[in-house]
């Protein structure tokens, strides 16, 4: 979950597989929970036909930018 609304922020989405939307929400929420400061905003199903008894989804995400202090690259 994002700490301040104000602070700069990025969106990006990732490609899960899943049987239902519910078990492609609990993926997202579990890719979301290993990220600091960020939140998932929707899952959106891409395909309606199963592949080996999976659909496509796609996790939006929103999450904070922050200083980590290892930009010496």
């Amino acid at each position: 979950m994002l700490t301040d609304p104000e602070n700069p922020f990025e969106e990006w989405a990732r490609e899960v597989r899943a049987a239902s939307l519910k078990d492609a929400q609990i993926k997202c929420e579990a890719i979301s929970s290993g990220i600091p400061l960020t939140e998932v905003l929707s899952v959106s199903q891409e395909t309606v036909t199963p592949y080996e008894g999976t659909y496509r989804f796609i996790c939006w995400f929103r999450g904070e930018i922050t200083e980590n202090g290892n930009d010496d690259d």
